[in-house]
């Protein structure tokens, strides 16, 4: 059994450390990511890593923002330009698509965002997630918007997604928010109706 060149200690999980282009033990990949190893993108760890804190950083900030009605962007028409398009493609393309639930939703609106921006992204995009990001694209394209105000709308669908998610109609409930503002039928509008 091999040792950590970090620990020294003898390796139980070990792990290619492309950065020290050496074989690490399991804890100090975990305990020593970016702080004491300049993590490298070609490590999946790294990734993994990368990737797991971008989400806890878009939740946070998915939280703390639009919480006051005089915040909200959709009070612009020319954010609407874009988000009403969108958001029916979403609607028709997706509402009868049972894979597709609030979850995959917010994790394809999450790689969206981080990869605005068009440098190297982490993200990869399946079928599904590769034709949103087109979609969006396509409606932002003819808004013409900027980078930033498109991520502030991905927030703000997200938003929305966090917002519907979960209770008593489980985890499709943004889909059917968006079935009540383009039909005004569904779980959404029969629940308004009774208030």
């Amino acid at each position: 059994m091999s040792k950590c060149v970090l620990c020294n200690k003898k390796i139980k999980f070990s792990r290619d450390c492309p950065a020290l282009n050496q074989v690490i033990c399991s804890t100090c990949c975990g305990t020593k990511k970016v702080s004491e190893i300049k993590c490298t993108k070609d490590c999946k760890y790294f990734m993994e890593y990368e990737i797991k804190e971008n989400r806890k950083g878009i939740v946070k900030l998915v939280k703390a923002s639009f919480n006051k009605e005089a915040e909200d962007i959709y009070r612009d028409t020319s954010v609407l330009e874009l988000v009403a398009p969108f958001e029916r493609f979403m609607f028709y393309t997706y509402y009868n698509c049972r894979n597709v639930n609030d979850d995959f939703i917010f994790d394809c609106y999450i790689k969206m965002y981080y990869s605005l921006d068009e440098k190297e992204t982490i993200y990869s995009f399946d079928e599904v997630e590769t034709e949103i990001f087109n979609e969006y694209n396509k409606a932002a394209k003819k808004t013409k918007l900027s980078i930033e105000s498109q991520k502030l709308i991905l927030l703000r669908m997200m938003k929305s997604v966090d917002n519907m998610t979960g209770g008593k109609f489980g985890n499709r409930m943004y889909l059917e928010l968006l079935r009540n503002n383009f039909t005004n039928t569904g779980i959404v509008a029969d629940n308004i109706g009774k208030i």
